[in-house]
């Protein structure tokens, strides 16, 4: 978890895309190697279609602080208008991650990676899966969990039904190179 003590994430997407799980399951991957998390939401009355924000917060302190921050350390975005929206949380020195098939960005004074998210789980044939392929990358670039504790957090999280394609998309996501 890199050299800080505490790192705050914000996901952001638009109702449906799955930006709730996916803070979720690194919450509880968190939790799986002994660390705190807190989690909290929030979306519009419709659920689906609306913005969408999940805040987590990722603690090795005894006692982490509240999770409600104006600025934070890793903005994780799934759509165009989440992103216009939010953008203003991340710090100078943030990490972004983007959903570059739907966000749109010449912003070049912070550190952008850009997944094609949307594109990879076209490969998989499985559109729901999105949000498990922006985790793979998140992981990738940022090793706030082991890799190990992600996949038993995701194959703990989604119906077993699910398990194998939303293994394959984290797989998808962790191995693109950036």
């Amino acid at each position: 978890m890199n050299d800080q003590k505490e790192i705050s994430l914000r996901f952001c997407g638009a109702g449906g895309m799955g930006v709730i799980l996916a803070s979720i399951i690194l919450g509880r991957a968190a939790i799986n190697e002994g660390k705190n998390a807190i989690q909290t939401q929030s979306y519009g009355a419709e659920q689906r279609g609306t913005k969408v924000k999940s805040d987590i917060l990722i603690s090795e302190c005894e006692e982490p602080t509240f999770p409600l921050f104006d600025e934070v350390d890793i903005l994780v975005a799934f759509s165009q208008d989440a992103f216009n929206h939010f953008y203003p949380s991340a710090k100078k020195e943030s990490i972004i991650l983007i959903n570059e098939d739907l966000v749109e960005t010449n912003v070049n004074e912070k550190k952008i990676y850009r997944i094609t998210a949307n594109t990879l789980a076209e490969e998989l044939n499985n559109s729901k899966v999105i949000n498990i392929i922006i985790l793979g990358s998140l992981l990738k670039i940022t090793n706030i969990v082991s890799k190990k504790s992600l996949t038993k957090a995701i194959e703990t999280s989604v119906p077993q039904n699910y398990k194998k394609v939303n293994i394959d998309g984290f797989e998808k996501g962790y191995n693109i190179d950036f």
